[in-house]
């Protein structure tokens, strides 16, 4: 895994988006003053991989950035397995926001949600726990994988190295073993339950002719049987149909129906008699009621004055109203208009004011606009002179800074020269060795051919080379080991190689600081020439200066024109502003005014134009008013008069009124007399009739069911509407055609009874003579049928499953060597002893590269030992790694994470890039430096190391710098200048180690 770009916000203290593109750059520091968010970076790459942060926490939440949004956001590209990736998170505090999502930037694999951490841990070879114990060292964790258990070493080396495809093979065998052993399961099973299919069919056949021969007999039995169940069955449905029906007509003929309909008629006759006299009472009160409607003529309801008097009353109210209100705004207009008259002379007084303040206004203006000018030109020669002074005190003061980079430069210059000659020289020296530990090895192998070539021969038997026999005496040479001459032949070849990095380096160091120097000699050069042009040109408007002098002492002449300049325009400004003043003073007022008596013009008129409506409408409501009351005019008093004309005329309309509802009144009483009589009518008689009569009804009809089935005369049906009396007499006939069909009813049922019995006694006789083995007969019949089948099936089934039995053993022969082969395959890597060794095998290997770094670092005084221990040459004795001092753990550390990237990327790993959070603060100077150049190798092979650290000595070292700062609206981030490159590396050789 190899981080490309890198995008966040809202994440701990960094609230604005924030981008880092690593690509082009290999070795990155960062720095910045503590609390900064330097290892909020690191924090942010983990985030993007894993979701999480890098301690333990209950929730990923912590890491959103206070006075933000609520939300955090980072978008990671990164390389894993040869194709690059994008991986998006956001997570918010809100319920909703949350997003997790990878994508290939070069294909369609899209991966949401809970999926993506584990695709991730795919694609990267390790989980978060690793990640953070041997690529991702966070401050105060570098420690870790040194002091880690045994188990824990081996799952690391297992991801990084590439050998959990182990595990992967194991699971895969074991999958398809488990996959393929229900199928053999299930192949053994089928074969069982096959048994011998062909023995199964002959059985069969013989069962099937001996039942046949006896479902022949018992189904001519059948037959015979059905004929009399069918001729049973009639009868006996007819039977219960007729029982069923004199059951329900004996129900039916339990009531009193006919003596509540004789009982009903005699109230109906009281009831109708009682209604016809309240009719004779009710009719002189409607004759007297339609006179007193008629003596009203044309002020009854519905005639042409029925609403005309109410609509005059009201109408003549209204109109009194107005003609009062109309007058009252007549006046209130008329005063009105007098002040809109004064309100005008005074606006005309306020325009008058503000013209004689306008030249007044312009000649001031005027004169002070012609000293804005020259004040102007003083103050901007003044500016560009101080400016002058200031270029030509920055100039000479960075001449010193570029005269000691010039030195500085050239001092690099010859050691890189110094370290090129010596890196050739040990080329030379290296490549001397290795072609000794060649022609060593050579030596070794031909005395180990012949060594082999002589093995188990003895004194007289021929030379396997030669095929002379061999001398009296002659004893077999040992093979000499060849191991050791291979180790010391692979340890010269890295040397070698090592050492011809190290002149490919020395060389591009040499020519780069040759670069830097001549480069710093033009730039010196160049700013000579600018700093005297500088000085020039101020002399020029000056005269000769001291330049140490200050800038007040410099320009007193310049800065007292331009006081004097400054002081007039002041006076002139003051008098022009005082005019300004006045004249906006009139002009308000004259505007304010104008407004006024415009908006009083158009109150006076609308007022004017509204009374005019007040006139018209009382014009048109006085023609509104019904001709008997108009007033003769639009006057209060003429009004009045019509209103108590039309009062007198309704208090006589009144006096009808009342005499009619008198009237009314009585009929009502009457009427409601009536609807008592019919309420009885219908609760007393028409209620229980209807009753009676549907029972009575009911009786009917059992009694027409009855007679339609024996052929007899049905009762008689009644109209629904008919009075009770009629209802009576129709009761009575329907009692008496009941009875007569109970009788009938009774006849036919014995009939049907003797009908019954002798059916049964025949179907006993045929039954008892039928092979039914005791059962009855449809269970006989059913179970020899149902045997047949079986035996029908059984022999169909086993002809079919002959083939079916043949295609099983085949697969069985097939798939069982497969699924014994995947057993072995899993026992064999299941036990873990396999990985167990191959583990160790790297694990050594990775030891002896770590040592060859932590050799170099410590400058040869330790090595790791075979089990993570620690090989002292001051104590000629294995260490524990506890008892490391902080440094020593440090270049302990180190030395193994730069091994496994080594060794992962050497062996088809995941780890392309390595992270350092501080830990560089325990080092001594010369510890510091071979640190550095270790990780300086391993950016140098394609890596991307990025390096936290407060060290000056870091940050001069690494080829490109992160600067870190942080503000009252969070921290921010940007690539360091090549300025501020070269002045950190000042720092670093002027104030030591530390920022």
């Amino acid at each position: 895994m190899k981080p490309l770009q890198l995008t966040f916000s809202g994440f701990r203290s960094y609230i604005r988006r924030q981008h880092i593109d690593f690509r082009g750059h290999d070795l990155v520091g960062i720095i910045g003053d503590t609390g900064a968010g330097k290892s909020t970076i690191l924090m942010a790459i983990n985030f993007a991989l894993f979701g999480t942060a890098t301690w333990e926490t209950q929730s990923s939440k912590v890491l959103i950035a206070d006075g933000g949004d609520g939300a955090l956001a980072v978008t990671m590209d990164f390389e894993a397995r040869g194709r690059p990736w994008r991986v998006t998170r956001q997570l918010s505090r809100k319920p909703t926001g949350t997003v997790h999502k990878l994508e290939s930037l070069d294909g369609d694999e899209v991966v949401h949600g809970k999926l993506v951490t584990p695709r991730i841990v795919d694609l990267v070879g390790m989980d978060n726990k690793t990640f953070l114990r041997s690529v991702l060292l966070p401050q105060g964790k570098f420690e870790q994988l040194l002091h880690a258990s045994g188990g824990e070493r081996a799952k690391i080396l297992k991801g990084l190295l590439g050998l959990d495809i182990l595990d992967t093979v194991v699971d895969r065998a074991r999958q398809q073993r488990d996959a393929l052993t229900p199928t053999i399961v299930e192949l053994r099973t089928r074969k069982t339950a096959l048994g011998d299919p062909r023995a199964t069919a002959k059985t069969a056949a013989t069962e099937a002719e001996t039942i046949t021969e006896q479902l022949s007999r018992l189904r001519t039995a059948q037959g015979a049987v059905a004929g009399l169940l069918e001729e049973e069955k009639r009868a006996g449905e007819r039977h219960a149909a007729l029982t069923s029906m004199r059951e329900a007509l004996s129900k039916a003929a339990q009531t009193d129906a006919p003596q509540q309909l004789r009982t009903l008629a005699g109230l109906d006759r009281e009831i109708t008699a009682q209604e016809t006299e309240l009719a004779e009472r009710a009719e002189p009160l409607r004759t007297r009621r339609e006179e007193l409607l008629t003596g009203l003529g044309d002020f009854r309801p519905g005639g042409s004055q029925a609403n005309a008097l109410t609509s005059a009353v009201g109408q003549l109210s209204q109109l009194h109203e107005r003609i009062i209100s109309a007058a009252q705004r007549t006046e209130r207009h008329r005063t009105e208009e007098q002040a809109l008259e004064r309100l005008r002379v005074d606006a005309a007084a306020a325009v008058a004011e503000d013209m004689r303040h306008e030249p007044l206004l312009e000649r001031a203006e005027a004169a002070l606009s012609d000293r804005t000018g020259p004040v102007n030109g003083l103050k901007s020669g003044l500016a560009t002179l101080r400016t002058g002074l200031a270029d030509a005190r920055r100039l000479a003061a960075q001449r010193q800074d570029l005269a000691d980079t010039k030195h500085r430069f050239d001092v690099a210059a010859a050691r890189a020269a110094a370290e090129l000659r010596k890196a050739q020289d040990n080329v030379a020296d290296v490549e001397r060795e290795a072609a000794a530990a060649d022609a060593a090895l050579q030596d070794r192998r031909r005395a180990n051919a012949a060594a082999h070539a002589a093995h188990g021969l003895a004194p007289g038997d021929a030379c396997s080379v030669c095929q002379h026999p061999l001398p009296d005496g002659f004893t077999p040479p040992n093979a000499p080991d060849l191991k050791a001459a291979e180790r010391t032949l692979d340890d010269a070849h890295r040397k070698a190689k090592k050492a011809r990095e190290a002149v490919n380096e020395a060389v591009a160091a040499h020519s780069d600081a040759q670069v830097r120097a001549g480069r710093a000699t033009q730039d010196l050069t160049a700013h000579d020439a600018r700093a005297q042009k500088a000085i020039d040109a101020l002399t020029a408007q000056l005269g000769p200066f001291p330049l140490e002098s200050e800038d007040d002492a410099i320009l007193a002449e310049h800065l007292s024109a331009l006081q004097r300049a400054t002081d007039e325009q002041a006076a002139l400004a003051e008098a022009a502003v005082t005019l300004r003043k006045s004249k906006i003073g009139a002009a308000a007022k004259a505007e304010a005014l104008g407004r006024q008596v415009d908006r009083d013009a158009a109150a006076v008129d609308r007022e004017k134009n509204e009374l005019t409506r007040v006139q018209e409408g009382i014009a048109a409501l006085i023609k509104e008013v019904p001709e008997p009351y108009r007033p003769d005019g639009p006057t209060p008093d003429a009004v009045v008069a019509q209103q108590r004309a039309a009062g007198r005329e309704q208090e006589k309309l009144a006096e009808h009124w009342r005499m009619i509802e008198a009237l009314d009144g009585e009929l009502e009483k009457i009427d409601l007399q009536r609807r008592e009589l019919g309420v009885r009518r219908t609760e007393h008689v028409t209620k229980p009739a209807t009753a009676a009569s549907q029972a009575v009804l009911k009786l009917r009809t059992v009694q027409v069911a009855i007679a339609a089935a024996l052929a007899l005369p049905e009762a008689p049906d009644i109209e629904v509407t008919a009075d009770v009396n009629v209802h009576c007499e129709w009761a009575a006939q329907v009692t008496d055609s009941a009875l007569t069909a109970a009788t009938c009813a009774d006849d036919h049922l014995a009939q049907f009874g003797e009908v019954r019995r002798r059916c049964a006694q025949q179907m006993g006789a045929i039954i008892a003579e039928a092979p039914t083995g005791g059962k009855p007969l449809d269970e006989a019949l059913t179970d020899a049928i149902g045997r047949k089948a079986v035996a029908d099936r059984t022999y169909k089934e086993a002809t079919a499953n002959t083939v079916e039995y043949d295609d099983v053993v085949a697969r069985l022969k097939i798939a069982q060597p497969h699924v014994d082969g995947l057993d072995a395959l899993v026992k064999l890597l299941g036990d873990g002893k396999f990985v167990a060794d191959a583990v160790h095998e790297r694990q050594q290997t990775l030891l002896g590269t770590a040592t060859g770094l932590l050799r170099g670092m410590s400058l040869g005084r330790f090595a790791f030992g075979t089990d993570f221990q620690v090989w002292d040459e001051h104590t000629c004795r294995l260490r524990d790694v506890k008892t490391l001092s902080g440094g020593e753990t440090f270049q302990a550390s180190l030395a193994l994470a730069l091994a496994l990237v080594e060794h992962a990327s050497s062996s088809g790993g995941r780890a392309e890039a390595l992270f350092l959070d501080e830990g560089f603060g325990t080092l001594d100077q010369t510890a510091l430096a071979e640190a550095l150049d270790a990780l300086s190798t391993q950016a140098s092979a394609g890596r991307l190391v990025v390096v936290i650290s407060h060290m000056l000595a870091v940050a001069q070292h690494v080829t490109s710098l992160i600067r870190v700062t942080k503000s009252p609206v969070g921290s921010s981030l940007r690539w360091a200048t090549e300025a501020e490159l070269v002045a950190l590396a000042d720092a670093a050789d002027a104030e030591g180690l530390h920022l």
